[in-house]
């Protein structure tokens, strides 16, 4: 019986999960023949994302085991029920096993049925996650105390043997067989450098996960920080819109103009923004964090060179479409950002002062990253070759990977201040934000959260629901509200 259909894979959601430390999460009912297939296929992707596509083999044996069992389970707990025998008594799991297999054979579909109506799921969960990546299966029913106690038997089995030949052996033997799929799953993780250690089985809260963690490839990582510093440090220039420096050109030579009126016009745009706050912050030696600030302390007369055609600090670039999405959602998420404060953090002044830069700067790397010059390009391609890195590291950059760490690095090397270059280091991962500018940081984060969940990029549940609590998000219903309310007010100023 099949429930679930095989799906295309989502090549593009993978990625920007990945990019943005996002979990991917697949759940069945019954897990038919075509569901299993399509797990192991967004496995194989997420991997090769990953540069761990080494592992696929091996890991892919280890997927199909796990689900397997974990549905297993889900029965398992049905039948127990429909027997009207205690899973949680030892005695009574000896005499329920013992026909187990042969009933539930002869009748799967109806077993699978009951499950289905039960709420009974298995759940695949995949995570790149700063150091690591976790592989997850869920099953919504615990373990029994005796169950828990044979796996942990089977793992100490596993020290025993030293190849996978070894144990198929024992497996053709009736009497020794049983159970031993775990123990080729160690085997396995043997093969690719990991130990009993990266795998776990945690039953708790009604749930059951197995997991197995990997490191992140070091070589790939080391990589990727190298050139995103290298790539800050040789940034000189700031890329611009012709047509949007000719339009404060024009404001300038208003006499009548005002700082608030250059504000609301500067502040529509990441790269005007960054001309003032690089001025104010880097050759003023003064911290800001405040657009009308920067405008009031640096003056007409000097913003008038500053915006000028002529500054050899700016950069013409092309209005290409991606470049102009970059463009769009910074100064989306700068809007998203101040009124959610507004709304969600009005008792603290600070915040609402500076959120809007924050959100505004929030994606720095992947905004200048994307614009840059063939000189800077070349830069990095000799970096890349003199330590004999991955050409596929470029391909990483180019998709965002390590952006929050690039545009820390450009806001460091131009000055900002220390919490305005954290809150683009943490913005994808505010929990581990300094206290001191931690709210603000999530706030950055629930932001841009809601414009990929607009935009449908991003799935609910893939939204860490702790930062959520921390301003009463609670349900997908109001999340979703506050997200489409938010998208109107922003289309209407545009």
């Amino acid at each position: 019986m099949v429930d679930d259909s095989k799906k295309a894979i989502d090549k593009e959601k993978i990625k920007s999960s990945i990019r943005l430390w996002l979990p991917i999460s697949i759940t069945t009912y019954t897990l038919p023949h075509s569901m299993e297939m399509y797990m192991q296929d967004v496995l194989t992707t997420f991997l090769s994302e990953c540069h761990q596509e080494h592992m696929s083999i091996y890991l892919s044996y280890c997927l199909s085991e796990l689900v397997t069992n974990a549905k297993k389970a889900n029965t398992k707990w049905i039948y127990f029920k429909e027997k009207g025998l205690d899973i949680n008594n030892e005695e009574d799991y000896e005499t329920g096993m013992k026909t187990f297999k042969k009933d539930t054979l002869e009748n799967i579909d109806y077993w699978l049925l009951t499950q289905k109506k039960e709420g009974l799921f298995v759940r695949l969960v995949l995570q790149e996650y700063k150091d690591k990546i976790k592989i997850e299966i869920h099953n919504n029913r615990e373990l029994t105390v005796f169950e828990y106690k044979r796996i942990h038997d089977k793992l100490a089995r596993a020290r025993k043997y030293t190849s996978v030949d070894e144990v198929m052996s024992k497996i053709l033997d009736p009497s020794e067989g049983a159970g031993l799929g775990i123990v080729i799953i160690i085997l396995m993780l043997e093969k690719i450098g990991l130990t009993e250690e990266n795998y776990q089985v945690i039953s708790e809260n009604g749930e059951t996960i197995t997991r197995i963690i990997l490191p992140v490839n070091k070589e790939s990582d080391t990589a990727l920080k190298e050139l995103s510093e290298s790539f800050a440090e040789n940034l000189e220039k700031i890329p611009v819109f012709q047509s949007k420096l000719n339009e404060i050109d024009t404001l300038l030579n208003d006499p009548a103009v005002t700082v608030p009126a250059l504000s609301k016009k500067i502040s529509k745009d990441i790269s005007l923004s960054l001309i003032a706050l690089q001025h104010v912050n880097s050759e003023m030696g003064i911290p800001c964090t405040s657009l009308p600030k920067a405008i009031e302390t640096i003056g007409i007369e000097k913003l008038r060179t500053l915006y000028n055609q002529k500054n050899s600090m700016l950069r013409f670039i092309s209005p290409l479409d991606d470049e102009g999405d970059l463009w769009e959602h910074s100064s989306r998420i700068a809007f998203y950002s101040y009124n959610l404060a507004r709304n969600l953090a009005s008792e603290d002044s600070v915040i609402s002062e500076e959120i809007f830069i924050k959100g505004l700067l929030h994606d720095l790397g992947r905004v200048m990253y994307s614009t840059a010059a063939p000189e800077q390009m070349d830069h990095l391609t000799d970096v890349l070759k003199a330590n004999n890195y991955p050409f596929t590291t470029l391909n990483s950059l180019a998709a965002g990977i390590n952006h929050g760490h690039m545009g820390y690095c450009i806001a460091k090397k131009w000055g900002f201040p220390d919490d305005l270059c954290g809150s683009i280091l943490y913005h994808h991962d505010p929990l581990y934000a300094p206290r001191s500018f931690s709210k603000s940081v999530a706030i950055v984060y629930i932001a841009d959260m809601m414009s990929r969940y607009i935009e449908k990029s991003v799935d609910f549940y893939q939204i860490d629901k702790s930062i959520l609590r921390q301003f009463n998000i609670i349900t997908e219903e109001k999340f979703s509200k506050l997200a489409n309310m938010a998208e109107e007010a922003f289309l209407k100023t545009r």
